[in-house]
């Protein structure tokens, strides 16, 4: 029987006539001398890259940061800001009660069961910790507590990314971790010897750097949102969608590990986020999940389509269908001052339309046929959606796609009445691909027959088996910031 010990010494040695600049996918040899040694070498600067940094650098470990792009924070310096965890001051002072069974049974509900359960409970418990510490030691507190997609009770910890993302990176900067940026990590390099990932080659203004790693590498690299090649082989669908993750991700992380056999999880379920405004050029990442807080959603044709309290990415499949892609959120002025008032960037969003006021990327009316017209949609059909889902609300059961709550059980339907009264053009757009690498709950990169590859972590939007088939929403920071936390601990003790 070969082992991966055997089987990468024989590639290394067919290998071995072959430069170190061969772009193949065989085993990288190491150098004949490194240009940096560290103890571990952490891949992307995003909040899960970040994070790790942070928990290595304060157990003592000689971390560096390599980042490809000039800038930290990856998709989560995009993200809409929510960080999912249970059992926090902010959810008791609401009077929430949340625990780290509730939301493992939500996280598995809403991933159809076919997430990792180990995985889960092991990013509830770590994203926990590292919410005190960035609330507490960092001092970042979330500016409100709502429910939104997936969630059976209020979790999602509403922050500014971008203040997220510098307290991070203040704080490891501060602690003296040093950032390679515009460094492209290109591949992983073994060590035949002792059977492990030994570093990294990278690249960086046009000069190789072998940059060892003593005790192991994270990979932190995100998903592959921006690779049309690498989406249009696990999941066609969504090569057809407007990306709008964070620039680097193009799956440099992914396939650095696949060259030593990682196995990858959940790629048939890759999925777009619902609530993007239509022109990513024009309107940047910026969604509106207003069916959370009561609107509906109807098509060109003015109909309701789906049950509008599931996951914004099942929302997208739904959309997805729909002539033209053209789709639209209805609410009514007391759905959109509740939205309003609920976070800085719905106030944003929706403060303009205060006392009469008119945005291009929100259609308004004094009445239903008025907005609908502005819309370009059948204002009789309108009306007799809005006027059936409201006898519906009413009730308390939609009777045409069984909703029963604004989102996974929890809040009541609410009828639409208030004039006066709003259609938000709304699409689904990629913002993550929430699928990747296997990894077990210390965070090691596993092969495809089940073993940990040595010296090989990873983290983030880069790491599947949590989300399953479907996505709760502040799940990817708690699985970035958890993971990467975990990574950090487990390669300190290693």
């Amino acid at each position: 029987m070969i082992s991966r010990r055997n089987f990468l010494e024989l590639s290394l040695g067919a290998a071995a006539t072959a430069s170190f600049g061969t772009a193949s996918a065989t085993p990288v040899r190491m150098p004949d001398k490194w240009d940096e040694t560290h103890d571990f070498v952490i891949l992307g600067a995003g909040s899960g890259g970040l994070a790790a940094a942070a928990y290595a650098k304060d157990a003592g470990l000689d971390v560096v940061v390599l980042e490809k792009l000039g800038f930290p924070g990856g998709s989560s310096l995009i993200c809409g800001g929510a960080w999912a965890t249970a059992g926090t001051d902010e959810q008791k002072a609401k009077g929430i009660v949340d625990s780290p069974e509730k939301f493992l049974e939500d996280m598995l509900n809403t991933g159809g069961h076919q997430n990792d359960p180990a995985l889960v409970k092991a990013m509830i418990a770590s994203t926990r910790i590292a919410y005190e510490f960035v609330t507490k030691k960092l001092g970042v507190k979330p500016d409100t507590v709502d429910a939104a997609s997936g969630m059976s009770v209020p979790r999602a910890h509403h922050f500014v990314p971008a203040k997220l993302i510098k307290a991070l990176h203040d704080y490891d900067l501060s602690k003296g971790v040093p950032f390679l940026m515009n460094t492209a990590a290109e591949r992983l390099v073994w060590d035949h010897e002792s059977g492990c990932i030994a570093g990294v080659r990278a690249s960086s203004k046009g000069k190789t750097l072998w940059i060892r790693a003593k005790k192991g590498v994270l990979i932190a690299t995100g998903g592959f949102s921006r690779n049309p090649a690498l989406l249009k082989k696990y999941n066609p669908l969504m090569a057809a969608v407007d990306p709008e993750g964070g620039a680097g991700n193009t799956g440099d992380g992914l396939l650095m590990a696949q060259a030593y056999g990682a196995d990858v999880l959940d790629t048939q379920y890759i999925k777009a986020t619902f609530g993007y405004r239509p022109d990513p050029k024009k309107y940047g990442p910026q969604t509106l999940h207003g069916y959370y807080d009561g609107a509906i959603i109807v098509n060109a044709d003015g109909k309701r389509f789906v049950n509008e309290s599931i996951s914004y990415k099942l929302l997208s499949d739904a959309a997805l269908k729909q002539k033209d892609v053209k789709t639209f959120e209805f609410f009514d002025e007391a759905v959109r001052v509740k939205m309003r008032d609920a976070t800085a960037k719905y106030r944003k969003l929706l403060g303009p339309l205060d006392n009469g006021g008119e945005v291009e990327y929100c259609f308004r009316g004094d009445t239903i046929e008025d907005v609908a017209q502005k819309a370009g949609i059948d204002p009789k059909a309108l009306r007799e959606t809005v006027e059936r889902y409201n006898k519906f609300a009413e009730k308390g059961a939609d009777e045409d796609f069984g909703r029963t709550s604004l989102t996974s059980g929890y809040g009541k339907l609410v009828a639409l009445k208030e004039p006066p009264f709003f259609l938000y053009p709304a699409r689904p757009r990629l913002i993550a691909t929430y699928c990747g690498l296997r990894i077990d709950p210390s965070a090691r990169v596993i092969d495809v027959f089940g073993e940990p590859i040595p010296h090989l972590y990873a983290c983030g939007e880069a790491v599947g088996g949590v989300h399953g088939a479907a996505y709760m929403s502040g799940s990817a920071v708690g699985k970035a910031i958890g993971f990467g936390r975990i990574a950090a601990l487990a390669v300190a003790k290693s």
